[in-house]
């Protein structure tokens, strides 16, 4: 009996030894080569990634909303938001039109990141990015080099807006891996145009002043990556992507700041401020008050003036060629002396585009706001009252 507790006893102290080394062993190879601690980097909780969205709010560069990324190492007590950012607009307006200025990628504390969208009133939801432990550490290499480089870059809300460029820094530290995306974006190429109307429903004045400045390159259609403008578009092609066979982006969201619902436009929209402008042309027929005429000249010339400095002397995004400027020139107002010489050509001109536009948004193509036809109607009829067919009709 005494030689099998021996037995027993020498086997259990055989175990435990066995474990002493195997945990020795498990803690050797915990230390990092190079910085000597013994932190394991490649832990998939050493650093975690977000993709953080904020609701939209009411002025113009907000209306879509924001997105940005959230890198978080709990071991070090780190928390930032990575988020493109311009110089503030506030009585900027004339830079602004000008292209003078500029953004760049900062790194904001998480909890001051919240705190500005808390005192707007906006909500911010936050999905998880299931990445490789080394591409997360890898991506918060590249975002404080970008970061470092301060701003540095022209303001561009089209082409570096805040989803795509969330989207191509993950990208970027993927490098040879591939997500792969849910068939539809590959059948979808929506515009720019088509993007901003279906997001701005209760923000109608903001499509009304988009229609001014952006031209034609926001006209044309978006192909795969290039169509996730929209933090909630980024979000929902998330969701249904896979990266090496497991899901991209979380499902559910966290909550980080309750917002409070938006508010939509009052009740005074574009469409009713151009038919009142129509009315009032039309009126004015019947009245001939020539004040109402030249109103009408001067509001035409400043829209053409503005048109045609965005396109050729303004380094304002998206300030390309822009159909309105058939309607609005400079070259009425430059050429009203001789006005019943041309008149009525002109007028007619405006009939078709106006008829072509309405023709292109009923089809489904936006290349103006309903309001901007309204308003091309109002100079047509401003245009009509100078004819000489005109005049003999009304004798």
């Amino acid at each position: 009996m005494r030689h099998v507790r021996y037995i027993w006893f020498c086997l259990l102290a055989m175990l435990m030894a066995n474990q002493i080394c195997a945990f020795a062993a498990e803690k050797e190879q915990y230390v990092d080569p190079i910085f000597g601690d013994t932190i394991n980097r490649e832990a998939d909780d050493f650093v975690t990634v977000s993709l953080v969205v904020a609701d939209p709010g009411k002025v113009f560069y907000s209306v879509l909303g924001h997105a940005c990324l959230r890198m978080q190492c709990p071991t070090f007590g780190l928390d930032y938001c990575y988020t493109y950012e311009s110089e503030d607009l506030t009585n900027r307006v004339g830079d602004f039109l000008m292209g003078k200025l500029r953004m760049g990628l900062f790194n904001i504390p998480f909890e001051e990141y919240c705190s500005y969208y808390e005192a707007n009133g906006r909500g911010v939801r936050e999905y998880i990015i299931y990445l490789p432990p080394q591409v997360e550490q890898e991506l918060w290499r590249i975002l404080d080099q970008q970061v470092a480089q301060g701003t540095n870059l022209d303001f561009d809300y089209y082409n570096r807006g805040c989803a795509i460029t969330s989207l191509r820094f993950v990208k970027q530290a993927l490098g040879n891996r591939l997500i792969q995306y849910d068939s539809s974006l590959r059948e979808h190429s929506p515009t720019g145009r088509d993007l901003v109307n279906k997001y701005t429903k209760n923000a109608r004045w903001v499509v009304f002043y988009w229609g001014f400045i952006a031209g034609e390159e926001v006209s044309q259609p978006l192909h795969g990556d290039n169509q996730l403008l929209i933090p909630e578009d980024l979000v929902h092609a998330w969701q249904q992507a896979t990266l090496n066979g497991k899901p991209l982006l979380a499902s559910e969201p966290n909550v980080l700041v309750e917002g409070q619902p938006l508010r939509a436009d009052g009740w005074f929209m574009p469409w009713m401020a151009t038919l009142l402008m129509l009315i009032l042309a039309i009126a004015n027929l019947f009245w001939n008050k020539p004040y109402g005429d030249w109103v009408m000249l001067m509001i035409q010339t400043l829209l053409g003036v503005i048109l045609i400095y965005l396109m050729y002397f303004s380094n304002l995004c998206c300030a390309s060629w822009n159909w309105l400027l058939i309607p609005f020139n400079p070259l009425p107002a430059m050429l009203w002396y001789w006005r019943k010489w041309w008149a009525l050509p002109y007028a007619i001109a405006l009939m078709l585009w106006c008829g072509v536009m309405t023709a292109m948004l009923l089809w489904g193509h936006v290349l103006v706001d309903w309001s901007h036809i309204l308003l091309v109607l109002t100079w047509m009829v401003v245009l009509l009252k100078q004819t000489a067919l005109w005049k003999r009709i009304k004798r």
